[in-house]
């Protein structure tokens, strides 16, 4: 049996996969924070609170393209099964290096575009042609 390079792996049917949640977060802080300071101290914060097979289950990602710096908001995608799990985690997070920190849940949405809308306050145009 020959393999194409057009023979794609079949994927999941929607009903087998995994449903996400995204929770928006704004972040206090005294100074400026990067991106990558604030997934090292995410995962570390979820690593100690859960362990390696609780932090599994909850499917963490942070998403990159959402997290303005200015503001310090963002979206983090999860399971949905484990979204207090995941919001326990961001509470126990005190300090990223030696910068005291706050981040607030501002809400759980089941998908970016209404994440955005609902909380950092994003304008659609499609809103203004009907």
């Amino acid at each position: 049996m020959v393999l194409k390079l057009s023979d794609k792996p079949k994927t999941l049917s929607s009903t087998l996969r995994s449903k996400h949640r995204y929770i928006a977060y704004k972040i206090k802080s005294e100074k400026d924070l990067t991106y990558d300071d604030l997934v090292n101290s995410i995962w570390h914060s979820t690593m100690n609170f859960l362990g390696e097979l609780g932090t599994s289950k909850t499917n963490l990602w942070v998403i990159k393209n959402t997290y303005n710096e200015k503001n310090k908001i963002g979206l983090i995608r999860c399971d949905h099964t484990q979204v207090e799990q995941v919001r326990a985690s961001l509470a126990l997070i005190q300090r990223i290096g030696d910068i005291r920190v706050i981040i607030n849940v501002l809400g759980v949405s089941g998908t970016i575009k209404a994440a955005r809308k609902k909380f950092f306050n994003d304008v659609d145009l499609k809103d203004f042609t009907q």
